[in-house]
């Protein structure tokens, strides 16, 4: 057990006893999740179905009598499975202690007479009006002191007591009621937990609980968060309050407690969720999965935390008023977004799904355009070139009034006429069942692509503590991260998200972008995978902190110089309106937001020079062979990302092997035997599909918000 969940364990165990329980049931409890085991994830899913494709229904949103006509269409357009009551809470305990499950009882039979299994989730994230009437200490509380009310959703706090008592007890009921029901193949747990910042006293005291199984005593915590500066030390555990960075203006709080809350509010989410599956595991079978949808690659939760579930899966939605590729692509949307989070959660324990993908116009962005046609059938496909097991979209009935009432479906205001993403999904469901009859059993990576199977060593902790100090407002973590896995995906390198725990030598090659939080023992780890022929390509702004993010008592990032094999001298930033130039080799670049500046040591190879500022001539990126293999530095951020592309793929080549060369915005993927190739670009890109190879789904020229997969 690594300190992060050791702690977290601590954490739980204390909340457990300030809840009321004395050390016999608490024993009693733990002897009893000893017998709880997990299945392997994988084995919940037929690999010969491929990928299954679901819709979300809400039937205490609808009037009784249309039900069966909603179900049957769902079913008569080719969905497998649909999914209810994540926000039906009200209907299920309309009163306190009273429960309602009849209309669920009449859905769920619905669904089965029509052939359709149903993922069934527990409505936490909407606690009914009753329950804040009376008792309104269940909210969350802002960063402004504001307590959220009843009205939306995610709006409580999942570390007070009595929420907690109510949450187990409406899943309590919905396990012994729908445990044994063999049409639900699956449950998912509250919605879209976010693991939003909680201000309230229950969270409060929660933290000084979390603190204290952190620190063991206030002497330590004093120091890990630099007690000595501006008198900020206590005196004790209950003297801490909740950092809080909204309400301090003329300078920062320490970093270290902020650090710490982020922490904290991300153990928070996941012991809320941990415990519900905990509960969910005692009453079901053992072939239903649990699982819950975290937004695309999350902030301010890490989702391995969540580690009772089963497998992670994912909300997306790709269009959101921005247009990153310019010319048309506001209407297919980032085209980072998909592979990403395939890469990331099918990453954590070999499975994953998205369990809400947009299907067509939205209402929340800033602004919320029509997509380009073709472009979420182009998703779809790249969900399941992503490995994705099931695919369900948010919703197939389009609202008619409420907060999400400009939000598409698969059928429109009159409840039966196919949107445009509708017949997309038709299309794809289609795909499916041609691409089964495809599927070969034997299949496997092909050599090519498995030597440049690419590690993506990823923290949150470094996330919220890069966040914190930027140093720059032009430095974005989010930005910097998706041109490293833009590069690798170029390249057309298959990707997994992998952590210090995690085995190295799977992987080739191994990127790990502005890797600040460090300790000799990822260091000696790095060391390790180089020698033993591995190449590693680290990026500005890398080690320059301990864990806990305080600067070693040497010179800028210390730990990782004999590694690299050159010195940071110090690092730059520049203003608005200026931007500085690197070369390498022949073509120079611009950059503003970050630079290292490097002195190379003897048998370090300068791939990048600085071409301006009082520093030029230094270094800014550097490579060298270690042992069997090689070890890469690139200390500046491009504007564009151009530089750091050339880099990393010439990583690739200089280990003598084949790459692909994808214009920006085109991925290409391989599973289970089937190469699945996307274009959010704006023009038509001819793939290079080898000679013999046959085209199921698409053509080539791949045109843009298109699709195309081969064999």
């Amino acid at each position: 057990m690594n300190n992060q969940n050791t702690v977290l364990a601590k954490f739980i165990l204390s909340l457990l006893f300030i809840a009321g329980l004395n050390s016999a049931s608490l024993f009693a409890q733990e002897k009893k999740k000893a017998t709880i085991t997990k299945k392997d994830p994988k084995s919940f899913f037929s690999k010969p179905d491929l990928m299954q494709i679901g819709v979300y229904y809400y039937p205490e949103q609808w009037p009784r009598e249309q039900w069966d006509r909603d179900l049957k269409n769902i079913k008569k357009l080719g969905f497998e499975f649909t999914h209810f009551a994540e926000f039906a809470w009200t209907y299920m305990e309309p009163v306190e202690g009273k429960y309602d499950f009849k209309w669920l009882d009449d859905a769920l039979a619905i669904a089965e007479k029509e052939g359709l299994k149903v993922i069934l989730c527990t409505p936490t994230p909407t606690p009914p009006a009753w329950m804040g009437d009376k008792y309104p200490e269940i909210y969350l509380v802002d960063a402004n002191g504001r307590r959220r009310e009843h009205g939306n959703r995610a709006n409580v706090s999942v570390t007070n007591e009595k929420y907690r008592e109510f949450t187990d007890q409406i899943v309590s009921e919905l396990g012994k009621r729908y445990g044994k029901n063999k049409n639900i193949m699956g449950w998912q747990i509250d919605n879209e937990p976010l693991a939003t910042p909680d201000f309230s006293p229950s969270s409060h005291k929660a933290f000084q609980i979390w603190l204290k199984a952190k620190y063991g005593t206030i002497e330590k915590l004093n120091t890990e968060w630099v007690g000595n500066f501006w008198s900020t030390r206590y005196n004790n555990f209950d003297q801490i309050i909740l950092p809080n960075t909204e309400i301090y203006f003329e300078d920062k709080l320490s970093p270290h407690a902020v650090l710490d809350f982020k922490r904290f509010t991300s153990d928070a989410q996941a012991d809320y969720l941990n415990r519900q599956a905990e509960i969910l595991r005692k009453y079901i079978d053992p072939k239903q999965w649990i699982t819950t949808n975290f937004t695309n690659v999350i902030y301010d939760a890490d989702p391995r935390s969540a580690n009772k579930l089963d497998f992670i899966t994912y909300t997306m939605y790709p269009v959101s008023g921005q247009n990153p590729l310019g010319g048309d692509s506001f209407r297919m949307g980032s085209p980072n977004k998909i592979y990403e989070a395939n890469d990331y959660y099918r990453s954590i324990n070999g499975v994953t799904g998205v369990m809400e993908l947009q299907p067509g116009q939205v209402n929340w962005a800033g602004i919320n355009p029509q997509l380009l046609p073709g472009t979420v059938h182009m998703w779809i496909s790249q969900a399941f070139g992503g490995g994705c097991s099931f695919t369900c979209t948010y919703r197939y009935r389009h609202p008619l009034g409420s907060s999400e009432m400009y939000h598409d479906g698969i059928v429109g205001t009159d409840g039966v006429t196919l949107t445009t993403g509708g017949k997309e999904f038709v299309e794809s469901i289609q795909d499916m069942k041609m691409l089964r009859k495809e599927y070969d059993p034997k299949a496997v990576l092909p050599q090519n692509i498995a030597k440049i199977k690419t590690g993506f060593l990823w923290s949150h902790e470094n996330l919220w503590d890069l966040e914190n100090q930027k140093q720059t407002k032009f430095w974005n973590t989010w930005k910097h991260r998706n041109t490293y896995t833009a590069a690798i995906k170029s390249a057309g390198a298959p990707m997994d998200f992998i952590t210090e725990e995690d085995n190295f030598a799977d992987y080739p090659f191994i990127v790990a972008p502005a890797y600040q939080l460090i300790d000799q023992k990822i260091v000696a780890k790095w060391q390790k995978y180089v020698e033993n022929g591995g190449n590693l390509i680290l990026t500005c702004r890398t080690g320059q902190k301990d864990k806990n993010g305080h600067f070693f008592e040497a010179n800028w990032s210390a730990p990782i110089v004999p590694l690299i094999g050159a010195d940071v001298d110090f690092f730059d930033m520049l203003v608005t309106d200026v931007n500085g130039i690197v070369k390498a080799g022949e073509t120079s670049y611009q950059w503003n937001s970050w630079a290292d500046v490097l002195t190379p040591k003897k048998g370090t190879e300068v791939l990048a020079t600085y071409e301006d500022q009082f520093y030029r001539g230094k270094a800014a990126a550097v490579t060298r062979k270690l042992g069997k293999g090689t070890i890469t530095y690139i200390g500046v951020e491009s504007n564009d990302g151009n530089l750091e592309r050339q880099i990393v793929r010439s990583v690739y080549s200089r280990a003598n092997l084949a790459i692909e060369d994808l214009p920006k915005g085109v991925f290409i993927e391989w599973r289970d035997g089937f190469y699945v190739g996307v274009n959010y670009s704006n023009e038509p890109i001819n793939l290079s599909i080898p000679k013999g190879s046959k085209i199921l789904i698409g053509q080539n020229p791949l045109l843009p918000a298109q699709a195309v997969i081969w064999k």
